[in-house]
């Protein structure tokens, strides 16, 4: 972008007889085709200076030591200082770069500010970040897919800020950028290093003029409730010696004034939770010395905030409760980064949809059993209460019953509500009723509020309107769960059809071939072309030289009912695990099918470190990054979002084609469609090319990795399947046996990957 030559010496000489330039002066470079910069021994010190041919005037760029002098190699680092000397000599063209031409800002970003700080320059970064910033400002919707290593995050910021500041100048709208993700990982990378280190170095550069500031904007459960600590602090210090360091902890807590995010303490799930703001703040005794509520304003007002940050859940949230009465939970925006977009619409399901857990009654009759008004209500009051906990418990006992198959993390069971079951809902909207008559009027402090439970009772009871479906958290508690039929009209009304643009991305919006599927799933297919842009970058990643596809032949059709099939499967694993050395994850689709054949496979796998993944180890993962040769039987979250870079993982195994589970969402689709046929065209394919791109996504992390990636299902080479999976596939090259596998490892790995010696290996 900035220019730098060396044919102007002569001119340079010129301008010293002319007494224009210092006698002693060293011609060192041309900039731009307009700046002779040279440097002059003055004051024991050595000057930069640079003239501008056009007026023939000079400006003084920077002062060094005399033994610590540019050099040809390290004259970029002098251009930020070039850039502001000459501001003064009436030049103008960097002063004005966001409104002259935004995208030449962005190469300039790309070309010169960050190789000069360590970045390489990549093509396909500078244009993903160009199509962005055409998204934020000429479309309504951008889907940006951008697989592993095209940088997509340093992609979006470029193109936000200067899309902001273009905005800025153009309409003289100063409204934040908002960036959501599904990961708080993410969003604390964003906010406290990505962003301030963009931030540093657009200002060595004099791109922008002031630092940049982003916050991050969490849901209020992750704050402090000084209130709900009180009375925690006041049940503990019963038991001082049991509790002492948590009081310790609690009291310094109790003593600080801003607002105390929880994250940032190594306090237990469960305290957090007895502690964290829940349910209504209204009416709350210590409303006006609530810190998160100065906290949460004081971030509402911000002046000249460029980014908030915050997750898809609050992100909806914000849109879904906002109304001409109520203000949004976050601040308004011109441009939406919706990062991880792939989890958007799940997201959306449990945001616009209510769910009741079997513990949440418990909670709430612990919450409320002390708060009966009146002395003469007080015996029918605790008879409601335990009426109410009987019903929940017959209620949730007949939805165990309901459940069927092997649930993995999907969305579930569907069900219908049986007469019983809809009885019992009733029932205890009843009971709800009459404690919330006898009770205080009060609801802050407590975790699941009366008004709420009764709010999901309705909407779950609307069975014509919703989809009704069961949930399975890690401990096997058991969610009563509604999604609305007409996710896709609130999705439009709520976020796509807003005077806002959004630029979604991920590393699998498509199914390797196109957009559709995404679009129909997430209410985006009624957008005008002219409005929706779409765009796939494509990873710079070595795939031709640093992976293989191994697709075994003759293996069994999944059948769960034939040992045998599990048998074959075990086999081969162990075969493919002995060419890799380990350093192997194994993807199911069901935990049922990973615990049969993690207990075929255990007593061979002696040698290795075999970690298996359930719902109740989150260790694993961490337990796999520390192994040395591991083996990780794995489903659920393995499936995307994981990064093991280097040797660690080495290998991925894919045991079954990710078609969808029976879910509530696609039974509901099923019955929508005219035929098999065409659902298991409209959404089982696209659904299943989508999740083994991001499953074989885990393989491929960083450059310098390098592996294999196999695929156990023989549907993967039938007729129906084998040309959509080569597409979705085809930066691997093929392997057709183990054997071949083990030439290609050691070919790419060293010595030490399978702990033995080169003489060792002859």
């Amino acid at each position: 972008m900035f220019e730098i030559t060396y044919s102007d010496n002569e001119t340079f000489e010129a301008y010293q007889n002319a007494g224009k330039a210092h006698k002693g002066g060293t011609y060192d470079f041309t900039f731009e085709n307009r700046y002779i910069i040279y440097h002059a021994n003055l004051r024991h010190k050595v000057d930069y200076i640079a003239i501008d041919m056009s007026t023939g005037l000079a400006s003084f760029v920077i002062t060094k030591n005399p033994g610590n002098l540019y050099t040809e190699a390290s004259y970029k680092r002098l251009i930020p200082h070039i850039l502001y000397s000459v501001k003064y000599t009436g030049d103008m063209r960097y002063l004005n770069r966001f409104a002259d031409d935004p995208l030449t800002v962005i190469d300039s970003i790309f070309r010169v500010v960050l190789p000069n700080n360590g970045y390489n320059i990549r093509e396909e970064q500078i244009a993903l970040a160009k199509k962005m910033y055409i998204g934020f400002t000429e479309k309504q919707v951008a889907l940006c897919e951008a697989e592993v290593g095209t940088g997509k995050t340093l992609s979006y910021l470029v193109a936000a800020i200067v899309a902001k500041h273009h905005n800025g100048i153009t309409y003289r709208q100063n409204l934040p950028v908002t960036i959501t993700t599904s990961s708080i990982e993410l969003q604390k990378a964003l906010v406290e290093r990505e962003i301030p280190h963009l931030s540093k170095m657009l200002l060595d550069y004099y791109i922008i003029e002031r630092p940049l500031t982003a916050v991050l904007r969490k849901g209020k459960e992750h704050y402090l409730c000084r209130y709900r600590l009180d009375d925690f602090l006041k049940n503990i210090r019963m038991y001082p010696e049991k509790y002492k360091t948590t009081i310790e902890t609690l009291e310094q807590m109790s003593n600080l004034r801003a607002g105390i995010d929880l994250d940032r303490y190594r306090l237990s799930g469960a305290i957090k939770s007895r502690i964290c703001i829940k349910g209504t703040c209204a009416g709350c005794a210590r409303k006006k010395e609530c810190t998160y509520n100065e906290f949460a304003k004081r971030m509402y007002d911000l002046p000249d905030l460029d980014f908030q940050v915050t997750n898809h859940n609050m992100y909806l949230m914000s849109q879904k409760t906002k109304t001409d009465d109520h203000p949004p939970l976050l601040r308004e925006s011109c441009f939406v980064v919706v990062d991880e977009a792939h989890k958007f619409k799940e997201a959306a399901e449990d945001t616009f949809g209510e769910r009741i857990g079997e513990k949440d009654i418990p909670r709430y009759v612990n919450a409320v059993k002390i708060l009966c008004s009146t002395k003469a209500n007080r015996d029918k009051y605790k008879e409601f209460l335990a009426n109410i906990i009987k019903e929940n418990d017959a209620l949730f006992n007949s939805l165990r019953k309901k459940q069927h198959g092997d649930i993995e993390e999907e969305r579930g069971n569907i069900i219908s509500l049986s007469v019983f079951q809809t009885a019992k809902l009733n029932k205890i909207m009843y009971l709800i009723d009459k404690i919330e008559g006898m009770k205080i009027k009060r609801n802050y402090g407590i975790p699941v509020t009366g008004s709420y439970l009764k709010t999901a009772i309705a909407a779950i009871n609307k069975t014509s309107k919703s989809t009704i479906w069961l949930d399975t958290d890690e401990n096997g508690l058991l969610s009563l769960c509604s999604t609305p039929k007409d996710i896709n009209n609130i999705f439009r009304s709520k976020i796509w059809d807003r005077n806002v643009s959004h630029v979604l991305t991920s590393g699998t919006l498509s199914d390797g071939t196109d957009f559709e599927y995404f679009k129909a799933e997430n209410g985006l297919d009624f957008i005008q072309h002219r409005l929706l842009l779409e765009s796939r970058t494509e990873s710079p990643f070595d795939y031709t030289n640093h992976t293989r596809l191994y697709i075994p032949t003759g293996m069994p059709t999944p059948d769960n009912d034939n040992e045998d099939y599990f048998k074959a499967i075990a086999d081969e694993i162990y075969g493919i695990i002995k060419a890799t050395n380990g350093h192997t994850a194994i993807l199911f689709t069901s935990y049922k099918t990973l615990n049969l054949v993690h207990d075929l496979l255990r007593d061979r796998l002696t040698a290795y470190d075999t970690i298996c993944m359930t719902r109740s180890n989150k260790n694993a993962i961490t337990d796999f990054k520390k192994s040395k040769n591991g083996i990780l039987f794995a489903s659920g979250s393995m499936w995307e979002g994981v990064d093991c870079v280097g040797d660690c993982l080495s290998s991925v195994i894919i045991v079954r084609l990710p078609f969808p589970m029976r879910s509530a969402l696609m039974e509901e689709k099923k019955n929508n469609c005219d035929s098999v046929g065409d659902f298991v065209d409209r959404y089982c394919t696209p659904n299943m090319l989508i999740k083994l791109r991001q499953g074989v996504g885990r393989l491929i992390r960083c450059e310098s990795d390098t592996g294999v990636v196999s695929i156990l299902n023989p549907r993967a080479i039938s007729k129906s399947y084998s040309g959509k999976i080569g597409q979705a596939l085809h930066k691997f090259p093929k392997v057709d046996s183990a054997q071949e596998i083990e030439c290609f490892m050691r070919g790419v790995k060293d010595e030490e990957y399978y702990g033995e010696k080169k003489e060792n290996m002859k």
